[in-house]
């Protein structure tokens, strides 16, 4: 039921989403913080059958007949293969029905998320951090992070200001802490951080704030408030 009804959002908002592009396959997250979220699970958009079929028996143990398909089934289909060294990755129905109703409401979430940004974007254009960028031409955004890129030469480092805005009564966090800084990918590939300095470098400054649908327009004024008080 949910592929049917993302594949109704798909055909209807073709030239806005990814996985209409001309890759392999396209992922989606519908973890409980994502922009439409079932609470855990995720979706994978792609054209090639082959890749498909793989996924349909990758994500549940590595079966070659899908267990929904054997137990409806009119005739006896009790037996089965493992092929592959599989996974339990299936969504879970109780997360599907989540879904389905997180899709009707996915054009105001957007619409929602729009809103804060741009309220952002307007009141923190004059401090020292670089903004976000936004959609251009006839693409759209969708602000399931609203990510700040904080100045090198503030005075005051980026783990201070998440201590400041925390002390605001705001929690921000960083997206992402870099692969190639993780104890595991680090001592296990022999890397340094400064094997990767661009990517340090985004690292170092940057700083997400709150954005989330249920936020009041009080709830945006404290953060952009807090913001303010800290670097002005």
């Amino acid at each position: 039921m949910i592929e049917d009804a993302a594949h109704s959002f798909q055909t209807r908002y073709r030239d806005r989403l990814i996985g209409t592009l001309d890759t392999d396959a396209t992922v989606f997250s519908f973890y409980a913080t994502k922009t439409l979220a079932t609470g855990e699970g995720g979706m994978i958009v792609t054209r090639n059958k082959e890749l498909a079929q793989r996924c349909r028996v990758m994500r549940l143990h590595g079966i070659n007949r899908d267990a929904f398909n054997r137990y409806v089934s009119k005739e006896p289909a009790w037996y089965y293969e493992v092929v592959a060294p599989g996974f339990k990755y299936n969504l879970t129905d109780v997360a599907s029905s989540i879904g389905i109703h997180q899709l009707r409401k996915a054009h105001r979430f957007s619409a929602r998320r729009s809103e804060i940004a741009a309220r952002y974007d307007e009141a923190l254009k004059s401090l020292p951090l670089r903004l976000p960028p936004g959609p251009s031409g006839l693409s759209s955004h969708a602000y399931h992070l609203y990510v700040l890129r904080l100045d090198p030469n503030l005075p005051i480092s980026r783990k201070v200001f998440i201590e400041k805005m925390a002390a605001c009564g705001i929690g921000c966090s960083v997206h992402f802490i870099h692969l190639h800084i993780q104890p595991y990918w680090r001592d296990r590939y022999r890397l340094k951080p400064s094997d990767f300095p661009q990517a340090l470098a985004s690292y170092e400054q940057a700083v997400s704030l709150p954005l989330y649908t249920k936020m009041t327009d009080a709830d945006v004024e404290r953060v952009i408030a807090a913001v303010q008080s800290i670097l002005l």
